[in-house]
């Protein structure tokens, strides 16, 4: 499910250098931020960060995990 709100552009800018001072997600930083809240019940599963490694997937070594031959 996507969530879409309007926040100041100075909002905007500081989760995303927050998400990326962390090395994760404006995904993961707004369910930490609303779980510390009050306002949502998060697993932590679910603040988990789900990118794959950019420099994993550019080797292959991803790629290679996920068909039984190695190949795409």
């Amino acid at each position: 499910m996507q969530l879409a709100a309007m926040v100041p552009q100075s909002v905007k800018r500081a989760v995303r250098r927050r998400a990326e001072e962390e090395g994760t997600t404006v995904r993961s930083v707004l369910l930490r931020a609303l779980k510390h809240a009050g306002i949502a019940e998060v697993e932590e599963s679910e603040i988990a960060d789900r990118r794959i490694a950019a420099g994993a997937e550019r080797s292959g070594v991803w790629k290679a995990t996920r068909s039984p031959t190695g190949t795409r």
